[in-house]
C-alpha cells in the first residue's frame, strides 16, 4: 500500500466506459487525475480507453449490484494507492419509461433501485475509509431531474423514486460528513445522448459531464446540494 498522503488525486467513476461516465474519465485525465474506470466488462473499458487515447485511465471490473465486486475494486485501489479522492456514482439504469404506477413491475423497480440507489450507497460506504483525511475528497452522485419532487409525473416510478432516494442519500451523507471535509453532492446532467437517454437527446455526454468536473475539480458548489449546469436545482 502506498502513502495515503501522496498528492496524486485518485478517482473512481462507475459506468465509466461510455456516455457521461466516459466523458468524466476523459475530463479527469486531462486535468491530471489518475482515474479508475469502473465497468462490468474490462474489454469494453479497454476499448473505450484505446478509442479515446486516454492516458492515466485504468479499467477496473465493477458491478454495482455485486458487493463482492465493489469490495474487490475498492480493495485494489487501496492496495495501489492507499487513498481515494473522488467517487462519481454514475452507473444507472432506466426501464419501463412509459409504465404507470398501477402496473409497473415491482421486480423491475427493485432491479432499478439496486443499480441507482443501493449500489451507490454501498460503494460510498466502502470508499469512505480511503477518502478520510484527503483535502479535496468528494462523492458525486449522478441523479436526474426526474427525481426532483417538483417534477414528478405518473410514469416510470421505479426510476424516478430511485433517483429521489439517491438525492436523500446525498443529503444524509453530507450531513453526517459535514465536519470531515468530505463533500457529498448530486447533480442532474439533463437529457443527454447516451444509451439511457437515446439519440434524440439534445445534450452531448461532455455537456452532461461538465457540472461533475466543476464540482470535483474547480471547487464549485456547497456540500449537500443538488446541481444542474453549475446552479442549484430543486430537490
Amino acid at each position: 500500500m502506498t502513502d495515503a498522503n501522496d498528492d496524486t488525486r485518485i478517482a473512481l467513476v462507475t459506468g465509466g466506459n461510455r456516455g457521461i461516465g466516459l466523458a468524466v474519465c476523459e475530463g479527469f485525465a486531462r486535468r491530471g487525475v489518475r482515474v479508475y474506470m469502473g465497468c462490468r466488462d474490462l474489454d469494453e473499458g479497454r476499448a473505450a480507453i484505446k478509442r479515446r487515447g486516454l492516458a492515466g485511465v485504468e479499467p477496473i471490473r465493477l458491478d454495482v449490484c455485486s458487493d463482492a465486486s465493489m469490495t474487490a475494486a475498492v480493495g485494489a485501489i487501496a492496495d495501489a494507492h492507499g487513498h481515494l479522492d473522488l467517487l462519481v456514482n454514475n452507473a444507472g439504469m432506466s426501464v419501463g419509461v412509459r409504465d404507470k404506477p398501477s402496473d409497473e413491475s415491482l421486480a423491475q423497480a427493485r432491479a432499478t433501485f439496486d443499480v441507482n440507489f443501493f449500489g451507490p450507497w454501498r460503494l460510498s460506504q466502502l470508499a469512505l475509509p480511503l477518502m478520510r483525511g484527503r483535502p479535496q475528497a468528494h462523492i458525486i452522485n449522478v441523479s436526474s431531474g426526474h427525481g426532483s419532487s417538483t417534477r414528478i409525473e405518473g410514469n416510470n416510478l421505479g426510476y424516478r423514486s430511485s433517483k429521489s432516494a439517491l438525492n436523500v442519500l446525498t443529503q444524509a451523507m453530507a450531513a453526517e460528513l459535514a465536519d470531515s471535509g468530505i463533500r457529498v453532492n448530486c447533480m442532474t446532467p439533463g437529457w443527454v445522448r447516451t444509451k439511457l437517454g437515446g439519440i434524440a437527446a439534445p445534450r452531448s455526454p461532455e455537456e452532461g459531464a461538465d457540472t461533475i468536473l466543476w464540482l470535483a475539480l474547480d471547487g464549485g458548489g456547497e456540500t449537500g446540494r443538488f446541481y444542474k449546469d453549475k446552479a442549484l436545482f430543486p430537490w
